[in-house]
């Protein structure tokens, strides 16, 4: 068995971008041996030939306690994928997102293996693009009885909510023309922008730290062929955060009355949210605390993360992580102070939520 740092370091030399599907099959197969060799029940299952590891220390597909972390990463440099330490950081691509989680997952189901629990963990190998393999093993049957802990989250905090998401197209349609007698057509972009602008009240501005409001932000925007004819078709990526209180539908109503738009969802998921005052997930807080000597914060979360594919198993969801820095950036970083803590911290907490009562 690998000390974790030295873990960490090995899969990150997989170098396991979610695009590169060869190298991320790599990765998911070292993971499966290495916990296979310390005695860990191990599955795997294909999407698309996207392979998915199910581990667990017991030979089943349901668990009390289910944990998620993700095998895939963004994006970098050659030189980002070889681990560094500096002043009490981990440093390189993976490290905080998440792989750094993922070696904490991995070590704490061979410490548990002999330890009369039942904890599984899903390490998915797409979440960076949507999570497909995760869903795609929730829809296999591998589910979780009491709580599902996602890890990949910021340290010495816990995320009780998400917003949902959508990937909405807005389109707007015209008459085409030479530009030099645009008098002749109907701007397709113009109306596109006329119809954005009706929208925007529909999203006030967002005044932190008060953020749990719905917001929009266009994110694409696509027209035109030719710089001198003007467009007859226009549309937009409008990307969508709303939170657990609104009726999407009668949202997405709205959108379209309001703007006189075309609006198509594409990608869409729903938001998370868990009760904080749920006994279950009050015990992960106070073991936190109590181990981790600090208060915790309680958070909602603006982001998404794979927890949005559990939301139907009608358990306690929660997001946690080891803290670190600079996601996806040049710098991102893990606390090597707060691996070690949190080495400490994940047997414990799950061993202790497991010998308590359900409420």
């Amino acid at each position: 068995m690998l000390d974790t740092v030295d873990l960490l370091a090995e899969l990150m030399r997989f170098q396991p971008v979610t695009d590169n599907l060869e190298q991320v099959n790599a990765l998911a197969d070292f993971a499966r041996k290495y916990l296979t060799q310390a005695g860990v029940h191990t599955s795997v299952e294909e999407l698309a030939g996207r392979r998915v590891l199910y581990a667990a220390t017991v030979a089943d597909k349901e668990c009390d306690i289910l944990l998620n972390a993700h095998l895939d990463v963004v994006p970098a440099d050659n030189t980002m994928f070889t681990l560094t330490q500096a002043d009490g950081w981990l440093r390189g691509r993976g490290t905080h997102d998440c792989l750094g989680n993922c070696a904490l997952i991995m070590q704490t189901l061979i410490k548990l293996k002999n330890a009369d629990v039942s904890v599984g963990a899903i390490f998915s190998t797409d979440e960076e693009t949507g999570g497909a393999t995760t869903k795609a093993m929730v829809d296999r049957g591998y589910r979780a009885r009491r709580l599902v802990l996602v890890c990949d989250g910021s340290g010495y905090s816990l995320v009780t909510a998400q917003k949902g998401v959508v990937s909405l197209t807005l389109r707007a349609h015209g008459t085409g023309c030479h530009a030099a007698e645009p008098w002749k057509g109907d701007n397709a972009i113009d109306r596109l922008i006329e119809g954005y602008r009706k929208i925007q009240p529909l999203f006030p501005p967002i005044n932190p730290p008060d953020e749990w409001h719905n917001t929009a932000a266009a994110t694409t925007i696509r027209a035109g062929n030719a710089h001198n004819r003007v467009p007859d078709s226009a549309e937009m990526t409008l990307n969508v955060r709303f939170t657990e209180t609104t009726d999407f539908e009668e949202l997405l109503r709205s959108i379209r009355e309001t703007s006189g738009l075309e609006a198509d969802p594409g990608m869409l998921a729903p938001p998370v949210f868990c009760n904080p005052e749920n006994s279950e997930i009050q015990r992960v807080v106070e073991c936190m605390r109590t181990m981790l000597g600090r208060d915790i914060a309680v958070k909602r979360s603006n982001g998404a993360t794979d927890a949005r594919h559990f939301v139907d198993m009608g358990v306690p969801i929660a997001i946690i992580g080891i803290p670190g820095r600079d996601l996806h950036g040049d710098n991102e970083a893990l606390e090597l102070k707060g691996l070690k803590a949190y080495e400490e911290l994940l047997p414990t907490l799950l061993q202790i939520t497991l010998n308590s009562e359900v409420a």
